[in-house]
Protein backbone atom coordinates (compact mmCIF):
# COMPACT_ATOMS: atom_id res chain seq x y z
CA UNK A 1 0.00 0.00 0.00
CA UNK A 2 1.35 3.44 -0.96
CA UNK A 3 1.46 5.85 1.98
CA UNK A 4 0.45 9.47 1.45
CA UNK A 5 3.56 11.71 1.40
CA UNK A 6 4.17 13.77 4.52
CA UNK A 7 3.99 17.51 3.86
CA UNK A 8 6.93 19.51 5.23
CA UNK A 9 6.08 22.90 6.82
CA UNK A 10 8.24 25.58 8.42
CA UNK A 11 6.37 28.11 10.56
CA UNK A 12 8.44 31.27 10.90
CA UNK A 13 7.93 32.75 14.37
CA UNK A 14 11.47 33.83 15.10
CA UNK A 15 10.96 37.57 15.47
CA UNK A 16 10.73 39.71 18.59
CA UNK A 17 7.74 41.74 17.41
CA UNK A 18 9.67 45.00 17.13
CA UNK A 19 6.66 46.78 15.60
CA UNK A 20 4.63 45.89 18.71
CA UNK A 21 7.49 45.99 21.21
CA UNK A 22 5.59 47.32 24.27
CA UNK A 23 3.54 44.13 24.63
CA UNK A 24 5.67 41.65 22.64
CA UNK A 25 8.10 41.57 25.59
CA UNK A 26 5.42 39.65 27.47
CA UNK A 27 3.73 37.56 24.77
CA UNK A 28 4.93 36.32 21.37
CA UNK A 29 2.88 38.15 18.76
CA UNK A 30 1.96 34.79 17.19
CA UNK A 31 0.05 33.91 20.38
CA UNK A 32 -1.99 37.11 20.40
CA UNK A 33 -5.66 36.23 21.04
CA UNK A 34 -7.79 36.38 17.88
CA UNK A 35 -11.49 35.57 18.16
CA UNK A 36 -10.87 34.03 21.58
CA UNK A 37 -7.96 31.74 20.58
CA UNK A 38 -4.20 32.23 20.27
CA UNK A 39 -3.43 33.33 16.73
CA UNK A 40 -1.10 30.42 16.11
CA UNK A 41 -3.98 27.98 16.61
CA UNK A 42 -5.79 29.53 13.64
CA UNK A 43 -2.65 28.91 11.58
CA UNK A 44 -2.37 25.31 12.78
CA UNK A 45 -6.01 24.74 11.84
CA UNK A 46 -5.13 26.00 8.35
CA UNK A 47 -2.15 23.66 8.12
CA UNK A 48 -4.23 20.65 9.14
CA UNK A 49 -5.60 20.66 5.58
CA UNK A 50 -2.10 19.50 4.54
CA UNK A 51 -2.08 16.48 6.88
CA UNK A 52 -0.24 14.21 7.18
CA UNK A 53 2.24 17.02 7.83
CA UNK A 54 5.40 17.57 9.82
CA UNK A 55 5.27 21.14 11.12
CA UNK A 56 8.30 22.82 12.66
CA UNK A 57 7.76 26.13 14.46
CA UNK A 58 10.95 28.22 14.63
CA UNK A 59 10.77 30.61 17.59
CA UNK A 60 12.99 33.32 19.09
CA UNK A 61 15.08 32.03 22.07
CA UNK A 62 13.86 35.00 24.14
CA UNK A 63 10.53 33.17 24.46
CA UNK A 64 12.02 29.88 25.68
CA UNK A 65 10.00 29.78 28.96
CA UNK A 66 6.78 30.54 27.11
CA UNK A 67 7.47 27.91 24.45
CA UNK A 68 8.13 25.31 27.17
CA UNK A 69 4.49 25.77 28.18
CA UNK A 70 3.32 25.78 24.56
CA UNK A 71 5.09 22.50 23.82
CA UNK A 72 3.13 20.82 26.59
CA UNK A 73 -0.19 22.44 25.80
CA UNK A 74 -0.11 22.17 22.00
CA UNK A 75 1.54 18.77 21.70
CA UNK A 76 -0.45 15.70 20.69
CA UNK A 77 -2.63 14.74 23.64
CA UNK A 78 -2.01 18.04 25.43
CA UNK A 79 -5.60 19.26 25.39
CA UNK A 80 -6.98 15.88 26.44
CA UNK A 81 -4.54 15.82 29.37
CA UNK A 82 -5.65 19.31 30.39
CA UNK A 83 -9.31 18.32 30.22
CA UNK A 84 -8.65 15.34 32.47
CA UNK A 85 -6.60 17.38 34.95
CA UNK A 86 -9.24 20.11 35.10
CA UNK A 87 -12.08 17.53 35.26
CA UNK A 88 -13.70 19.13 32.25
CA UNK A 89 -16.13 17.26 30.00
CA UNK A 90 -14.44 15.74 26.95
CA UNK A 91 -14.81 17.84 23.80
CA UNK A 92 -13.63 17.25 20.26
CA UNK A 93 -9.87 17.37 20.08
CA UNK A 94 -8.36 20.30 18.17
CA UNK A 95 -7.60 19.89 14.50
CA UNK A 96 -3.90 20.53 14.99
CA UNK A 97 -3.48 17.24 16.85
CA UNK A 98 -3.40 15.64 13.39
CA UNK A 99 -0.04 17.34 12.83
CA UNK A 100 3.44 16.18 13.82
CA UNK A 101 4.27 19.43 15.61
CA UNK A 102 7.66 20.48 16.98
CA UNK A 103 9.28 23.70 18.20
CA UNK A 104 12.92 24.67 17.67
CA UNK A 105 14.77 27.86 18.65
CA UNK A 106 16.14 30.04 15.89
CA UNK A 107 19.92 29.84 15.64
CA UNK A 108 22.21 32.22 13.82
CA UNK A 109 21.74 35.70 12.44
CA UNK A 110 18.18 36.98 12.78
CA UNK A 111 16.27 36.98 9.49
CA UNK A 112 13.29 35.24 7.95
CA UNK A 113 15.80 33.38 5.77
CA UNK A 114 17.43 32.03 8.95
CA UNK A 115 14.06 30.76 10.19
CA UNK A 116 13.41 28.98 6.91
CA UNK A 117 16.83 27.32 6.90
CA UNK A 118 16.64 26.34 10.59
CA UNK A 119 13.26 24.74 9.99
CA UNK A 120 14.25 23.06 6.73
CA UNK A 121 17.29 21.49 8.44
CA UNK A 122 14.87 19.88 10.90
CA UNK A 123 12.73 18.33 8.15
CA UNK A 124 13.23 15.51 5.68
CA UNK A 125 15.32 16.19 2.59
CA UNK A 126 14.16 15.96 -1.01
CA UNK A 127 10.68 17.40 -0.52
CA UNK A 128 9.09 20.77 -1.14
CA UNK A 129 8.95 22.99 1.95
CA UNK A 130 5.84 24.99 2.76
CA UNK A 131 6.58 28.24 4.61
CA UNK A 132 4.05 30.06 6.80
CA UNK A 133 4.71 33.33 8.60
CA UNK A 134 2.83 32.93 11.86
CA UNK A 135 1.91 36.60 12.25
CA UNK A 136 -0.22 36.61 9.07
CA UNK A 137 -3.64 34.92 9.21
CA UNK A 138 -6.20 34.63 6.41
CA UNK A 139 -9.67 34.17 7.95
CA UNK A 140 -11.59 33.78 4.68
CA UNK A 141 -9.32 31.39 2.80
CA UNK A 142 -6.91 28.48 3.21
CA UNK A 143 -3.81 29.68 1.37
CA UNK A 144 -1.72 26.66 2.35
CA UNK A 145 -4.25 24.36 0.69
CA UNK A 146 -4.17 26.56 -2.42
CA UNK A 147 -0.36 26.29 -2.51
CA UNK A 148 -0.67 22.52 -2.21
CA UNK A 149 -2.45 22.51 -5.58
CA UNK A 150 0.73 23.75 -7.29
CA UNK A 151 2.57 20.83 -8.96
CA UNK A 152 5.43 19.36 -6.95
CA UNK A 153 8.82 20.82 -7.78
CA UNK A 154 7.60 24.37 -8.52
CA UNK A 155 8.29 27.33 -6.26
CA UNK A 156 5.17 29.38 -5.57
CA UNK A 157 4.24 32.38 -3.44
CA UNK A 158 0.97 33.72 -2.09
CA UNK A 159 -0.17 37.14 -3.30
CA UNK A 160 -3.15 39.41 -2.78
CA UNK A 161 -4.60 42.07 -5.14
CA UNK A 162 -2.61 45.30 -5.10
CA UNK A 163 -3.63 48.13 -2.77
CA UNK A 164 -1.46 51.24 -2.92
CA UNK A 165 -2.09 52.07 0.74
CA UNK A 166 -0.36 48.85 1.86
CA UNK A 167 2.88 49.00 -0.11
CA UNK A 168 4.88 50.24 2.87
CA UNK A 169 4.22 46.94 4.69
CA UNK A 170 4.40 44.41 1.84
CA UNK A 171 6.56 43.42 -1.07
CA UNK A 172 5.06 44.32 -4.44
CA UNK A 173 5.13 41.63 -7.13
CA UNK A 174 5.09 42.46 -10.83
CA UNK A 175 3.44 39.60 -12.73
CA UNK A 176 3.39 38.19 -16.23
CA UNK A 177 1.95 35.07 -17.84
CA UNK A 178 4.01 31.97 -18.55
CA UNK A 179 1.54 29.95 -20.59
CA UNK A 180 -1.54 29.57 -18.39
CA UNK A 181 0.37 30.33 -15.18
CA UNK A 182 0.80 33.71 -13.53
CA UNK A 183 4.43 34.12 -12.44
CA UNK A 184 6.80 36.63 -10.86
CA UNK A 185 8.38 39.06 -13.32
CA UNK A 186 9.89 41.26 -10.60
CA UNK A 187 9.55 41.91 -6.88
CA UNK A 188 10.13 45.18 -5.02
CA UNK A 189 10.41 44.96 -1.24
CA UNK A 190 8.26 47.61 0.53
CA UNK A 191 8.59 50.32 -2.12
CA UNK A 192 8.31 53.99 -1.26
CA UNK A 193 5.13 55.77 -2.40
CA UNK A 194 7.11 57.31 -5.25
CA UNK A 195 8.46 53.95 -6.39
CA UNK A 196 4.99 52.40 -6.10
CA UNK A 197 3.56 55.07 -8.40
CA UNK A 198 6.32 54.34 -10.91
CA UNK A 199 5.37 50.65 -10.84
CA UNK A 200 1.70 51.53 -11.33
CA UNK A 201 2.53 53.76 -14.31
CA UNK A 202 4.76 51.12 -15.88
CA UNK A 203 2.71 47.96 -15.29
CA UNK A 204 -0.77 49.10 -14.30
CA UNK A 205 -2.35 48.23 -10.96
CA UNK A 206 -3.80 45.02 -12.44
CA UNK A 207 -0.27 43.73 -13.07
CA UNK A 208 0.82 44.29 -9.46
CA UNK A 209 0.24 42.13 -6.38
CA UNK A 210 1.03 42.27 -2.66
CA UNK A 211 3.35 39.53 -1.41
CA UNK A 212 1.82 37.57 1.46
CA UNK A 213 3.08 35.35 4.28
CA UNK A 214 2.91 31.91 2.66
CA UNK A 215 5.15 30.16 0.13
CA UNK A 216 6.04 26.77 -1.26
CA UNK A 217 9.76 26.30 -1.88
CA UNK A 218 11.48 23.52 -3.76
CA UNK A 219 14.43 21.81 -2.11
CA UNK A 220 16.62 23.22 -4.90
CA UNK A 221 15.47 26.71 -3.84
CA UNK A 222 16.26 25.94 -0.18
CA UNK A 223 19.69 24.57 -1.10
CA UNK A 224 20.43 27.66 -3.16
CA UNK A 225 19.26 29.82 -0.24
CA UNK A 226 21.72 28.02 2.01
CA UNK A 227 24.64 28.64 -0.36
CA UNK A 228 23.83 32.26 -1.24
CA UNK A 229 26.25 34.83 0.24
CA UNK A 230 24.75 37.17 2.84
CA UNK A 231 25.54 40.87 2.83
CA UNK A 232 26.74 41.63 6.41
CA UNK A 233 25.21 45.10 6.18
CA UNK A 234 21.69 43.98 5.27
CA UNK A 235 19.14 41.59 6.72
CA UNK A 236 18.75 38.68 4.29
CA UNK A 237 15.13 38.64 3.12
CA UNK A 238 13.22 35.72 1.70
CA UNK A 239 11.40 38.07 -0.65
CA UNK A 240 14.67 39.13 -2.27
CA UNK A 241 15.72 35.48 -2.63
CA UNK A 242 12.40 34.83 -4.39
CA UNK A 243 13.16 37.72 -6.74
CA UNK A 244 16.54 36.19 -7.61
CA UNK A 245 14.94 32.79 -8.13
CA UNK A 246 12.37 34.29 -10.53
CA UNK A 247 15.23 35.51 -12.72
CA UNK A 248 16.32 31.88 -13.24
CA UNK A 249 13.05 29.96 -13.34
CA UNK A 250 9.29 30.56 -13.04
CA UNK A 251 7.90 31.33 -9.59
CA UNK A 252 4.15 30.73 -9.57
CA UNK A 253 1.65 33.14 -8.02
CA UNK A 254 -1.23 31.80 -5.94
CA UNK A 255 -3.88 34.47 -5.36
CA UNK A 256 -5.91 34.95 -2.19
CA UNK A 257 -8.75 37.44 -1.85
CA UNK A 258 -8.99 37.03 1.92
CA UNK A 259 -8.48 39.89 4.31
CA UNK A 260 -5.31 39.63 6.41
CA UNK A 261 -4.94 39.64 10.18
CA UNK A 262 -1.44 40.99 10.77
CA UNK A 263 -0.48 40.20 14.37
CA UNK A 264 2.62 42.38 14.11
CA UNK A 265 0.75 45.48 13.00
CA UNK A 266 0.63 48.03 15.84
CA UNK A 267 -2.29 49.82 14.20
CA UNK A 268 -4.46 46.70 14.49
CA UNK A 269 -4.37 46.75 18.33
CA UNK A 270 -5.06 43.00 18.36
CA UNK A 271 -4.32 42.21 22.02
CA UNK A 272 -6.78 44.76 23.42
CA UNK A 273 -9.67 44.19 21.02
CA UNK A 274 -9.38 40.42 21.23
CA UNK A 275 -9.29 40.30 25.02
CA UNK A 276 -12.35 42.51 25.55
CA UNK A 277 -14.66 40.74 23.08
Amino acid sequence: MNRQPITQVVVCAGGLGTRVAPWARHLPKEFTPVAGRPGILHLLDELTALAPAQVTVVYHPFYEPFIAWAKTTLSRGGQAAYQRAARLPRTDLPLHEQLDLSFIPQRGRYADVTSVLNGADHLHANADVFVAFADNLYPHDNPSLALAAVPTGQTAVLVRPYHAAEVGHRGVVVSHHDGDALVVADLVEKPSPERARELEDEHGAAGLWLLEGRARLTRAFVDHLRRAPMDPGREPKLSLAIRRCAQRQPVRLVVTHSTVTDLGNPAADWPVTALVR
